[in-house]
């Protein structure tokens, strides 16, 4: 399972306030980033949880 966060992301950070293991505010480039190039299996409900959770629908699972 593969996840990318859509343009349109707002960063306003509750994915990372929700999930630290999986997200992270990047300050330098002012986004949000992904922990992982492939989300491990162990992760994988976490993702999804995330992905519902979001406030705008940024979060793509692909």
């Amino acid at each position: 399972m593969r996840i990318e966060l859509a343009d349109y992301c707002i960063r306003c950070g509750l994915c990372e306030d929700l999930y630290p293991d999986i997200f992270k505010r990047n300050y330098e480039e002012h986004c949000m980033d992904v922990l992982y190039d492939e989300i491990p299996a162990d992760l994988e409900e976490r993702v999804k949880k995330a992905a519902q959770d979001c406030a705008v629908a940024a979060i793509i699972i692909k």
